[in-house]
């Protein structure tokens, strides 16, 4: 694998014309010919993420923040980002950035914040231009097909996930060939009538010389006669953030929790009366107040955004608009890794990709000094803190990880996408005798070469599946957190919870919210986690311990 191959996927993935003017996207370190022997996606270059590149051996870091973003007048290491240019390029580390053409993209960071909300209908809040042309060219019947290969190959013809798009209608074109012409169709010295087909097909404006070089070389005539045509065309599937609606109203406290708990964050900042009910969302990831001035109260009751000033925040009070201030890198990050899988099924099963994720982008200290990933202002009329396990939520049952505002820990986990390294191994299970019934935990902690540390089973009185299954949860990552451990593979074979705390379903039921909010909570103590799904039967410790509980509490 190549770093051309790597760019050629991210560019169909997120086009990186989709990007903004002021932006700088594409490879900023490198060279395309250079071999790659893993891919680490990482929110942005830093000395942290250089490390965990060597140690991965990586040899492109694919980033969501551009390291070179203002001109460079020398490439030294008086500037941060050309302190960072050189170590990487001496440690010979490729390095991509894909910022707002990833934003924009279909299945990019919007998108992937919009679903982990369980935004319903979401579609761009603000589409993105097709900044297309259109090609209208006059070809023989039998021609017809070579010019459309032609084309095609040349990368016209591709609107959104359709390629070869073209079409075509059947006409007649007259000339009159001067001496010296050669006419393929009819002769010299004489009005000619010919019949031909208009074919027409879209390509990027980009692609301009490319495209009607290809028409020009394939086409039989001498003087092939063609027509450009902008499109002002906006994209429904693309732009930047989302709109969409949550399948029934919240409370903005309770859908606030639900946006900490998707985070991993002990709290977010909104503003407005937590009471009101929201249903209406628009999600800016990143940075994205600028959106209240453009008008967003009038199509959403919420924004979700980041890097909130006061008075964006009073503005968007006074216009009835409710705000959560999810803070920026966090929420770009969150999004950025779970990307990350549909970037490594596009580069194929041979390729090896990791992600990283590094704690530094909480850049934000709570007064306790411990890194929550959002500021913690003094209390003003605009903003308030709405936390993860919040009353809105449900009430956190006993035994329940330190309540929102207590130190969150600095180290937070990284998921690698299809790394299999030798880490501890832990198996968990729950289990009720009835839904609701007599219901039981059990954990099993192993090592990476499989040999038992710890395991642990309990009688937990009256419970569902869900609710036991996420109990046996808890309780196996605090065994571990206890024993010391900092990298750890995780099976579950309930597919639910596996879902839910990697973000793929939302929590609806009030009673598992609670439960979903520790276990992020958890999660994020570990350096590297992943919680995997596995068959029942390959569970069977943990089902084992689950029985053995409840037996011996006479169930």
């Amino acid at each position: 694998m190549l770093v051309r191959d790597v760019m050629g996927v991210v560019d169909r993935l997120a086009p990186f014309d989709l990007a903004e003017p002021w932006d700088h996207v594409g490879l900023q370190v490198g060279a395309p010919a250079d071999e790659v022997r893993g891919v680490l996606v990482a929110l942005e270059v830093d000395d942290a993420a250089l490390d965990e590149a060597r140690r991965q051996e990586c040899d492109l870091l694919l980033v969501h923040h551009p390291l070179i973003f203002d001109p460079l007048a020398r490439l030294s290491d008086d500037t941060e980002a050309g302190r960072l240019a050189l170590r990487a390029a001496r440690g010979s580390v490729a390095v991509i950035a894909a910022h707002t053409n990833l934003d924009k993209a279909h299945g990019g960071i919007a998108d992937v914040i919009a679903e982990l909300l369980g935004l319903e209908a979401a579609a761009p809040l603000a589409p993105a231009a097709a900044d297309a042309l259109k090609l209208v060219g006059f070809v023989p019947a039998d021609d017809a097909d070579l010019v459309r290969k032609a084309l095609f190959a040349a990368g016209a013809g591709v609107i959104g996930e359709y390629e070869h798009c073209s079409w075509a209608v059947e006409g007649r074109g007259t000339f009159f060939g001067r001496e010296g012409a050669d006419p393929t169709l009819g002769k010299a010295g004489r009005d000619e009538a010919v019949s031909e087909l208009r074919l027409e097909v879209v390509f990027p404006r980009r692609l301009k010389r490319r495209v009607t070089g290809a028409y020009v070389a394939a086409h039989p005539y001498e003087e092939p006669a063609y027509d450009l045509y902008p499109v002002e065309n906006e994209v429904a599937t693309l732009g930047l953030g989302r709109l969409g609606v949550l399948p029934a109203a919240l409370p903005l406290a309770a859908f606030a929790a639900d946006v900490a708990a998707v985070l991993r964050l002990p709290s977010v900042r909104t503003a407005g009366d937590g009471a009101c009910l929201v249903r209406r969302v628009a999600v800016l990831p990143g940075s994205g107040a600028e959106a209240i001035a453009r008008g967003v109260a009038q199509v959403a009751d919420v924004l979700v955004t980041g890097d909130v000033k006061y008075h964006e925040a009073r503005l968007a009070q006074a216009q009835g608009l409710a705000l959560i201030d999810a803070p920026h890198g966090v929420t770009e990050q969150e999004a950025l890794l779970r990307w990350a899988q549909t970037f490594a099924d596009a580069l194929g099963a041979g390729a090896r990709v990791e992600t990283f994720r590094n704690p530094a982008v909480s850049v934000w200290q709570t007064p306790e000094g411990a890194s929550a990933g959002a500021a913690s202002p003094p209390a003003s009329p605009a903003l308030a803190l709405a936390s993860a396990d919040s009353p809105a939520s449900a009430p956190a049952p006993a035994g329940a990880p330190a309540p929102a505002g207590a130190p969150v820990p600095a180290a937070v986990p990284a998921r690698p996408v299809n790394r299999d390294d030798a880490r501890p191994h832990q198996y968990t299970d729950g289990g009720a005798r009835g839904n609701p019934g007599p219901a039981g935990i059990g954990a099993v902690l192993l090592t990476a070469s499989g040999d038992v540390v710890e395991e642990l089973g309990d009688f937990i009185g009256t419970a569902t599946n869900n609710v036991a299954e996420y109990q046996a949860l808890l309780a196996g990552l605090e065994l571990a957190l206890d024993r010391g451990v900092e990298r750890l593979d995780v099976f579950v074979d309930s597919e639910l919870v596996v879902r839910q705390v990697n973000g793929q379903y939302k929590v609806k039921d009030a009673g598992l919210k609670p439960l979903h909010a520790q276990a992020c909570q958890l999660l994020s103590r570990f350096h590297e986690v992943d919680v995997k799904h596995v068959r029942r039967e390959q569970n069977a410790e943990a089902d084992r311990l689950v029985n053995e509980a409840l037996d011996a509490a006479g169930h």
